[in-house]
Parts: structure tokens; C-alpha cells; sequence
């Protein structure tokens, strides 16, 4: 019986201590490995952020996950090494146009209001976005939706696929300041 008993609070203590797992920071600029086509190296277009705005449940540092179509789940031990506004706009400014004799300038005003990991399926990232012409003070604003499947899991593959999302952010608002600028 004393045996038995051993054993029991063995287990007992066995299963109550469970390890804590260290918290994992992420950031959205890692290692450059996106290339610009070659005529936007060659662009005359300076694309200048003035304003990234985040949706206020992008304001935390825990990674977001939608677990259904109402319920978000926010990490505790995935998090953002850094603010998640000042990691979009170090991925942006290091894919927008930056020529050093612009002939073109651009002022970028961003709003995101979704970007987060829909549960082991996609990351999404939605919002608008403002274009001032530097010169002329005309504006072009522009609605998106991008999306990117997840063909693996984990946090890492994850917000690689966020660093993604936010390159083809950039190819788009490139491409829409060649479209308005003056001829």
C-alpha cells in the first residue's frame, strides 16, 4: 500500500510541475531577402512615411492570432520585439522607393486595420492608405486587402509571411505613385 502510494504522489508531483516555456520575441525586418525589380531601383520616386496608424489591438506586444470569426487570441509567449508599428514602417522603408535624386515625392499616410494570423490558414493585413503628391498636394487614397496563404505552421514561418505581405504592401503603393504621378 505505502508502494502505491509512493507512486501516486510521484505522478502527482510529476504533473503539477510543469516547465514554463521562455516567451519568444519576433521581428518583422529580418534578414533582407526581398529584391526590387530593376526599373523600380532605377525609380526617380521618393515614397516618404509620415504616419503608420495600428488598429488598437495591434497596439499590444503579443502576437495575434483569429481562432474563429469573432475571437482573437493574443500570445503570451510569442510576442513582438518590438513596437509592431515601428516594425511595419522599418519593412516599408526598406522596400519604398528611396531615389536620391527623386524627381517624384511622396508622403505616405498607412492605417492598418487588420494584420494578424487567421488560424494556421492565412495572415491577412487590411487598411487604407494616403498618397500626397510633395509638390502639388494631390491625393490619392487606396483601400486594400492582402492575404497570404500558410503552407506550414509556427510562429517564425508565420510572421515571415507577415514580412511578406507588407513587401507586397509596398510593390503596391510604388506602383500606385507611378500611376498618379504628373507626366
Amino acid at each position: 500500500m505505502r508502494l502505491l502510494l509512493l507512486i501516486f504522489l510521484g505522478l502527482m508531483v510529476g504533473c503539477s510541475s510543469s516547465t514554463l516555456q521562455p516567451p519568444k520575441y519576433y521581428v518583422l525586418n529580418g534578414t533582407p531577402t526581398y529584391v526590387m525589380p530593376a526599373e523600380a531601383e532605377q525609380s526617380h520616386t521618393l515614397i516618404n512615411i509620415r504616419s503608420v496608424v495600428l488598429s488598437d489591438y495591434l497596439k499590444s506586444s503579443n502576437i495575434v492570432l483569429q481562432v474563429s470569426d469573432h475571437e482573437l487570441f493574443f500570445s503570451s509567449n510569442n510576442l513582438w520585439a518590438e513596437p509592431l508599428q515601428v516594425g511595419i514602417t522599418k519593412v516599408l522603408e526598406s522596400d519604398l522607393p528611396r531615389a536620391v535624386e527623386a524627381e517624384k515625392s511622396y508622403q505616405l499616410d498607412l492605417q492598418i486595420d487588420y494584420f494578424h494570423i487567421i488560424d494556421q490558414d492565412a495572415v491577412i493585413l487590411a487598411g487604407s492608405y494616403t498618397l500626397e503628391e510633395s509638390r502639388s498636394g494631390r491625393l490619392s487614397k487606396q483601400r486594400f486587402v492582402l492575404r497570404e496563404s500558410l503552407d506550414d505552421s509556427g510562429y517564425e514561418y508565420a510572421v515571415s509571411k507577415m514580412s511578406s505581405v507588407l513587401r507586397k504592401l509596398s510593390v503596391d503603393i510604388a506602383s500606385r505613385a507611378e500611376e498618379i504621378s504628373p507626366h
